[in-house]
């Protein structure tokens, strides 16, 4: 019959009374509870007050039982700590896991870049894209790049928000309320999206900032890109990223199709293109989420979501840093536009080096953004096990951890991140090719 190994306190070859007293009490007790259950044990040895004094050195049993606990207590923290560094070690070297998830995510964060990268090839090949022409003039591209600019900021907060309501849903399998909780932001956001461009409208004909068949272009351009932001986060939090990309690409030919067999212009191929994307979101998410309720009979069950005011306090937050960050980020562009001699036509008006360098920037982020989507669900993967397995008393052994971890990934991010802005640097200068 195997016995389980002896856990020794102290290894030496002769122990003093003290601590064959000490191991004793371990080999009953273990890690003690209290300095009086310590005390009791003790006395259950015949070991008196007495024999505490004469054999001990100590005054009473229950003053040898604080020694006793003492040394005890330490003995269990110092087991605990070489444990969990054994632990720490063992996730650090977890290697194959990691890898797994690399490619994984790795490859997801590309084909989140990958609707702008078909946007960048599209204009190579064709001139034009869903919102963009090499042939614009700066009135165009001024009318054109606001409603866009406009349409990130006016949904940016709809879009945190409806992140955070269908992933929570979808966490839960719930396809019933994150249906419900989509068509419940959207009735917010397209109606506020329709009244802003009524009101900017009506605000040009009393002070007429712009030609007013400028500010009509711009509008209608704001709500169109605003409609399929809208669709494209429903689709990008319920994890239906190639949804996005095939919208966009069949949205991008529409275009083509619009100027090169139709005719139509730019204005109107465009919109078509937009539409189009708009659609084909729109029908695979209905779809989509109808199968998924009927599949799973959830439409059965009498749910609801929180009312108004619950629904609010949950999101607000999301909100404002959604409207904060989009305003932040394009805030210096807007003002880059105005800014520097000779002062613009009008307030606000197109710089285009600036914009073109700020294009290619972009591409600078395609593999910095697919290492972030890596980045953080590696992080989430190893988070939760990682607060499973430690014990308060290895708190600091736990934070160092995770505090190389972040310097391990923010080490591989500046890598990264400077290897692309050298790539896109050197494969811009390599178009100058194609100058003539």
């Amino acid at each position: 019959m195997q016995t389980e190994e002896r856990d020794i306190i102290t290894q030496k070859a002769e122990l003093s009374t003290f601590e064959e007293l000490t191991q004793q009490v371990y080999d009953l007790i273990g890690n003690p509870l209290s300095v009086w259950a310590v005390a009791a044990t003790i006395e259950s040895l015949g070991i008196r007050d007495i024999d505490a004094k004469t054999d001990f050195g100590f005054e009473s049993v229950f003053d040898l039982a604080e020694d006793v606990f003492k040394k005890l207590k330490k003995h269990v923290r110092d087991k605990a700590e070489k444990e969990g560094e054994k632990e720490v070690k063992l996730e650090l070297g977890d290697v194959s896991e990691s890898f797994k998830l690399f490619f994984k995510h790795f490859g997801m964060g590309v084909l989140f870049t990958m609707p702008m990268i078909s946007q960048i090839v599209a204009i190579i090949i064709f001139e034009y894209a869903l919102w963009a022409w090499f042939r614009f003039n700066v009135a165009q591209a001024t009318m054109i790049a606001m409603g866009t600019i406009g349409a990130f900021i006016i949904t940016g907060g709809f879009i945190q928000v409806l992140g955070r309501l269908v992933s929570k849903y979808m966490g839960e399998s719930n396809y019933f309320l994150s249906w419900k909780s989509i068509k419940a932001v959207i009735y917010f956001a397209i109606p506020l999206v329709l009244g802003i461009a009524a009101l900017i409208f009506v605000i040009n004909v009393v002070l007429p900032f712009y030609p007013q068949r400028m500010i009509t272009i711009g509008l209608t351009y704001f709500i169109l890109i605003s409609s399929m932001m809208l669709s494209a986060a429903v689709l990008y939090a319920s994890s239906q990223k190639m949804v996005i990309l095939v919208s966009i690409l069949t949205g991008t030919l529409s275009v083509a199709f619009g100027m090169e067999v139709l005719d139509w212009g730019i204005y109107l191929s465009q919109w078509l293109g937009i539409g189009v994307t708009t659609g084909i979101q729109i029908i695979y998410i209905v779809i989509f989420y109808q199968y998924k309720i009927r599949s799973n009979r959830q439409q059965l069950f009498k749910q609801s979501l929180p009312n108004l005011e619950v629904s609010y306090y949950n999101t607000y937050r999301y909100f404002l840093y959604g409207f904060a960050y989009f305003t932040f980020l394009f805030m210096d562009r807007i003002l880059a536009w105005s800014a520097g001699p000779p002062p613009p036509p009008y307030i606000i008006w197109f710089n285009t080096p600036y914009e073109l360098g700020m294009d290619w920037a972009l591409l600078s982020f395609i593999f910095t953004i697919a290492l972030l989507e890596f980045i953080i669900h590696l992080f989430s993967h190893r988070i939760i096990p990682a607060q499973k397995k430690t014990n308060i008393d290895k708190l600091k052994k736990f934070n160092l951890y995770f505090s190389n971890f972040y310097s391990l990934q923010l080490v591989l991010l500046f890598f990264v991140g400077i290897l692309s802005i050298v790539l896109t640097y050197y494969g811009v200068v390599a178009l100058r090719v194609f100058e003539d």
